[in-house]
């Protein structure tokens, strides 16, 4: 993914309060710490030897949750949807990565009283567990779903009513959906908006969006404008998908401050899955760096940015930038 320039910049944008020196120190920083990241993995301790991937806890994750800021700093910048839904399952193999170097360290870690969730749901990282679970349905990547959940499950002890009743709606196999939201305000309203009927329900969004800043105060995102380059957007990702899995008429707030319009849009033009009843059955098939190509055809590294090459049956799938048994690769199509 190329960065913007300033002209593009500015014809494209979709936050108006994000400044171009913003939008750009976001966007070298993270692609440089990405690098970093990967560098790292690619030393001769970690690769393909599984037993020390708990030594990468700490930057996979800083990279996790670097990875969804940059996402949304392209979103507000203007960056095609198209380009988003491509990059979006490289970023949450990188959050699996980290949730799965997570779980080892606790494992490890002999000292460790209370088990410790990769995204707390209790505390302000709930705004990334919405991100990851609104992304990948808006996107069209809700078969990736399931490992979403399992980085939002990981060592918490409670479950959120909002995402529980949008994880559901494409895995009706979790347990029924508690009626009470970690965070309350301002998601704690949208559980009315589930259970009215269907002619209450966009009027009700509409009431949502005009208070959602406000009812925000608590989020680490409020007033983030104010704070220099954390800034990456106000965007109410879960009114969006709300709206869209509801199949909710949004005529009357399409133009409502907050509201990622584009997302709902993208998600219309591609028809993308509402439910379990849309998933296709097909699995993405996916391999470890350092492993035997399955099947010949073009591959494409799970990494920002991505690296593609073609491989035939039985070649080892490996790039310059690419970590034995860390690094995966999915398949994209045959040659």
């Amino acid at each position: 993914m190329k960065k913007l320039t300033l002209d593009e910049f500015s014809s494209l944008k979709r936050e108006k309060l994000l400044e171009y020196s913003v939008y750009e120190n976001n966007f070298d920083e993270m692609i440089v710490g990405f690098d970093i990241v990967r560098k790292t993995q690619m030393l001769p301790q970690y690769q393909d030897k599984p037993e020390n991937f708990h030594k990468l806890a700490i930057p996979s994750q800083q990279r996790a949750y670097d990875s969804l800021i940059f996402l949304i700093n392209c979103f507000s910048g203007g960056h095609s949807i198209s380009d988003l839904a491509a990059l979006y399952p490289s970023i949450l193999q990188y959050w699996s990565f980290y949730t799965d170097a997570w779980k080892k360290t606790q494992e490890l870690d002999s000292d460790e009283k209370t088990a410790v969730a990769a995204i707390p749901l209790l505390d302000t990282a709930f705004s990334r567990a919405n991100q990851i679970v609104c992304l990948s349905i808006l996107l069209g990547r809700s078969g990736l779903l399931r490992q979403a959940a399992d980085v939002v499950d990981f060592n918490n002890p409670v479950r959120d009513g909002m995402l529980e009743r949008l994880l559901s709606a494409f895995m009706p196999d979790r347990a029924p959906a508690p009626d009470e939201c970690t965070r309350h305000l301002p998601y704690f309203k949208t559980l009315k908006i589930f259970s009215s009927p269907n002619e209450n329900r966009s009027s009700l969004m509409k009431e949502y969006l005009e208070d959602w800043y406000e009812a925000s105060r608590r989020e680490v995102y409020y007033n983030s404008h104010k704070r220099g380059d954390v800034f990456t957007g106000y965007w109410s990702w879960e009114a969006a998908a709300i709206t869209y899995i509801l199949d909710i008429d949004d005529a009357s707030y399409r133009d409502a401050m907050f509201y990622p319009v584009d997302l709902v849009d993208y998600a219309r033009g591609i028809n993308a899955p509402k439910s379990s009843r849309d998933l296709a059955d097909s699995v993405e098939l996916r391999e470890k760096s350092g492993r035997p190509c399955p099947k010949a055809g073009r591959w494409e590294t799970l990494d920002i940015p991505p690296q593609q090459r073609e491989f035939k049956y039985g070649e080892i799938l490996q790039a310059s930038d690419a970590a034995y048994g860390i690094t995966v690769w999915r398949y994209l199509d045959a040659t």
